[in-house]
């Protein structure tokens, strides 16, 4: 079995991959994190164990990956989100015969602008001569990428019991809060009576969202506020709702590849879900209920109950331990 070696510029513990090195370890694998940017961190089983400065010989670093992951066969996934860093350049020198797996899991231009958009597109560049191998959150990014393996999304849930039983009108939000957020669609939904509860974090780079949400909150007393979570908690989060939504913007250039994992969660664990048309729920149409800001409401949110959409949504079929079979197949065969 392959060994996976993540290295990111996310934390651990906020990394979506976590899910995808806990099924390598569940197919019997092992695998390794290591967070690069102000420290290099390594992360296994769960827990940091060691940083360096950012500065780090990678040498200094590469024994300690070796003992952990041995010398069998290594995936890397790696990209930094688009960012350059020396380390991970020196690092990826030094890892004989591992299969370095450029990680595009968004559209990794981040709406840049000017002389910023040059230099992502120049490391974006840099990258794609690195990497053998290219794995896409979106398969629409195949356009941009045509010799891309389009990995999808998935979920580490699984349906809950509770959920069947909840209150149709009980819903949830769960995610960031930042400008891909459509308040006026929230709006639209609150004014309904529905409860709707938000789980998340104001984005520090949009400090405007945090005065748009509470002016939502002012507004409805039906829309409560509950504060951040991890993706671990989800299973105490969503057994008490029936319904999870998905008010992106559809007019905001971040949208148009995003594949949101609370979308999966959602239906993993058995809600229904009610979305903003933005391209990735549109894919997903037959399974979640579409409506636009300006509605109609009362028909939707009768449909949840009298035509639910979920239906024969498959968790096995978007879990993390059929993602990492598959990048297995995709990147070694």
């Amino acid at each position: 079995m392959p060994n996976l070696l993540v290295i990111s510029n996310k934390r651990y513990h906020t990394d979506f991959r976590k899910y995808l090195m806990r099924a390598a370890e569940r197919a019997g694998g092992r695998a390794l994190h290591i967070y690069c940017w102000e420290q290099v961190i390594l992360a296994r089983n769960g827990n940091e164990y060691a940083t360096f400065p950012h500065h780090a010989d990678e040498h200094e670093v590469l024994p300690l990956i070796h003992e952990y992951l041995g010398d069998g066969q290594l995936i890397v996934l790696t990209g930094l989100g688009g960012n350059e860093a020396s380390f991970v350049a020196r690092l990826q020198h030094v890892l004989n015969d591992a299969v370095l797996v450029y990680d595009v899991y968004d559209d990794l231009q981040y709406n840049a602008h000017g002389f910023e958009r040059l230099m992502r597109l120049l490391q974006d560049t840099i990258w794609l001569c690195r990497c053998p191998r290219i794995i896409v959150l979106d398969g629409a990014l195949k356009e941009r990428y045509p010799r891309a393996y389009h990995l999808d999304n998935a979920s580490h849930m699984q349906p809950i019991a509770a959920v069947e039983k909840a209150d149709p009108r009980n819903m949830v939000y769960i995610g960031s809060i930042d400008g891909r957020v459509d308040f006026a669609w929230l709006d639209a939904l609150a004014s309904q009576g529905v409860a709707l509860s938000i789980y998340g974090r104001v984005h520090e780079s949009a400090p405007h969202v945090g005065r748009e949400l509470d002016a939502l909150l002012k507004r409805h007393s039906n829309a409560i506020f509950r504060g951040g979570y991890d993706n671990d908690d989800l299973w105490t989060i969503l057994g008490n709702f029936r319904v999870g939504v998905l008010p992106y913007r559809v007019d905001h250039p971040m949208t148009r590849h995003v594949n949101p994992d609370k979308l999966y969660h959602y239906l993993n664990a058995g809600l229904e879900v009610l979305a903003a048309p933005i391209p990735q729920a549109v894919r997903h149409a037959a399974h979640i209920h579409l409506i636009t800001t300006d509605g109609p409401w009362p028909e939707t949110l009768e449909a949840i109950v009298t035509a639910p959409r979920r239906g024969d949504w498959s968790p096995a079929a978007y879990s993390w331990d059929r993602r990492w079979a598959e990048l297995i197949q995709l990147v070694l065969s």
